[in-house]
């Protein structure tokens, strides 16, 4: 990992080129670095990173030459940085060097409202990767929505691939889908029955009123959403009232 991020000098280590390698720190001159899961690095390597942020040094492995660069990180991790720090198992300087800014994402479980048009957008994908024109039921969306998705986008994302790969017709029903998403069934239908239909609702008019924005045209609305002319004009009439007087 080390000489991925800081490059190493010629035959540093053995089968090492002759030529040496420059690492993505140095790559990223004048630039930004993205640094995903920050929290598994070795102490090692954070002291060498704050080198960086701090000095704008670094040097090779194997090497002796001192050389700078000016980068700015942007740094992920889905771990508790704050508690690794207490633990002593990241570095509290560096912690508070990358914690400039600090943007939370929450958790895919507490944004349900994302899982709609995060599913539109896979089933979209995965429609035109395998040829297929595979959907969702609203009773199997209503579980989806429900779901506590512990592996958040990543398992949303595979999941969505593995039924475009593996269903033959849509709509998908409920028993189509992994039996650890179906217990519960009849609770997610009941409990999320007026959430699926306020995201539905939500989703529907976002869309609504940034093709409206976009155009300022109910025709041109009509053909981007693939809806009537009296349905665009409808829906525009209802959601877009304040931008309709601008």
């Amino acid at each position: 990992m080390e000489s991925e991020l800081f490059g190493y000098a010629p035959h540093a280590f053995t089968g090492a080129s002759a030529k040496g390698k420059v690492g993505l720190v140095e790559l990223a001159d004048g630039g930004t670095l993205f640094l995903d899961e920050i929290g598994e690095m070795a102490p090692g390597l954070q002291a060498k990173l704050l080198d960086v942020l701090e000095n704008k040094r670094f040097i090779q492995v194997g090497g002796s030459e001192m050389k700078h660069v000016d980068i700015r990180i942007v740094a992920a991790t889905n771990a508790n940085l704050e508690k690794l720090v207490s633990e002593k198992k990241f570095r509290s300087d560096l912690y508070w060097r990358i914690n400039t800014i600090n943007i939370e994402i929450p958790a895919l479980r507490e944004r349900r409202e994302d899982i709609l048009p995060l599913t539109a957008y896979f089933l979209k994908k995965y429609n035109k990767k395998y040829g297929k024109d595979i959907d969702f039921s609203p009773k199997s969306m209503a579980i989806l929505i429900a779901y506590d998705w512990p592996g958040n986008i990543r398992q949303l994302k595979n999941l969505i691939e593995r039924t475009v790969l593996l269903s033959t017709s849509g709509p998908v029903a409920p028993k189509e889908l992994p039996e650890f998403m179906i217990e519960g069934t009849a609770m997610a239908e009941e409990t999320y029955k007026e959430s699926y239909d306020y995201i539905l609702e939500s989703v529907g008019k976002q869309l609504i009123r940034e093709s409206y924005k976009k155009h300022r045209n109910m025709k041109k609305v009509a053909e981007d959403l693939d809806i009537s002319h009296s349905k665009a004009f409808r829906l525009v009439s209802e959601y877009c009232k304040d931008l309709m007087k601008k």
